[in-house]
């Protein structure tokens, strides 16, 4: 079997000894291992894999589900969890140890695609979201963290970006439509949104039990005023895994399709400023398969 490996030598959290190690673990169990390097413009790949292993975070991922392009739902993946930001593998419970993880795809593998998880792939425009999408002061502080900062703090460049937002609180809202997962059209008007397609967001916290990776569909969470306290309130409340629909903190919808009445802008997309900007998510008619 031949592996891509690919990864991201500049991010903060790149250890060359860590990858050495992962490659080294899937060469012992017979497989061929190719190291692909990102670069700015995007992930390398060989075109040759059967199975491509990311080496980072959701926006190596990202990147990598982008190289792929059409290919994306036909070459299986695997996350060896390196990232800022590693919503996808906490959700599919990949191992950290390099043997453990080798150990672990080479025993998915031999079970076949039919136990491989399905994960419909949604997409900005042509941007694809692995995990989640935001817009309002969540993108506006992630389109502010500083690119050094991030690889010497790794997640905390993100906690000082939020910090310096406070100090100017943008409240811009946005009129939406679209259509629910049973095909229902719904509209609204919100000043933060955040889309889950899978189960975490920021880290452990889940903002809707019905978000998951295999699910096609998105979680919407939509906040009709977007204050610092409102905010504040939404954060402990996904800390404390209370319901906040129920409390009336943000709406939740499960959605297909989401149309923006223009094109938003900043936006966050997998923990990442995204510079272009789009005005509709929609699925992509393609699945990632991760071997799990």
């Amino acid at each position: 079997m031949k592996i891509d490996l690919v990864y991201n030598p500049a991010a903060g959290s790149f250890r060359q000894a860590r990858l050495d190690a992962l490659a080294a673990a899937f060469a012992a169990r017979g497989m061929e291992v190719s190291a692909m390097p990102s670069a700015r413009d995007g992930a390398r790949l060989s075109g040759a894999a059967d199975l491509v292993c990311v080496h980072g975070g959701d926006g190596t991922l990202r990147d990598t589900v982008q190289a792929l392009g059409p290919a994306a739902g036909e070459v299986p993946l695997c996350i060896a969890p390196a990232g800022t930001i590693n919503l996808v593998a906490r959700e599919l419970g990949y191992a950290r140890r390099a043997d453990a993880l080798a150990a672990q795809v080479a025993a998915a593998w031999d079970r076949g695609p039919e136990s491989w998880l399905r994960a419909p792939l949604y997409t900005l425009g042509r941007t694809p979201i692995v995990a989640c999408l935001s817009i309002g002061p969540d993108s506006h502080a992630v389109a502010q963290v500083s690119a050094p900062l991030k690889r010497r703090i790794g997640r905390y460049a993100y906690v000082a970006a939020a910090m310096r937002q406070l100090a100017r609180w943008p409240r811009e809202p946005v009129d939406i439509s679209g259509e629910l997962a049973d095909g229902t059209p719904f509209a609204c008007s919100a000043e933060a949104v955040i889309a889950s397609h899978g189960a975490f967001y920021a880290g452990p916290f889940r903002l809707s039990p019905r978000a998951g990776l295999a699910a096609d569909s998105v979680e919407l969470v939509t906040l009709h005023r977007s204050t610092r306290i409102g905010t504040a309130a939404l954060t402990g409340a996904a800390m404390l895994r209370l319901p906040l629909d129920r409390l009336g903190l943000a709406e939740i919808r499960t959605v297909r399709k989401v149309v923006f009445d223009r094109c938003v802008s900043p936006v966050q997309v997998d923990g990442d400023h995204v510079p272009e900007c789009d005005d509709t998510i929609a699925a992509s008619g393609m699945a990632l398969r991760y071997v799990v």
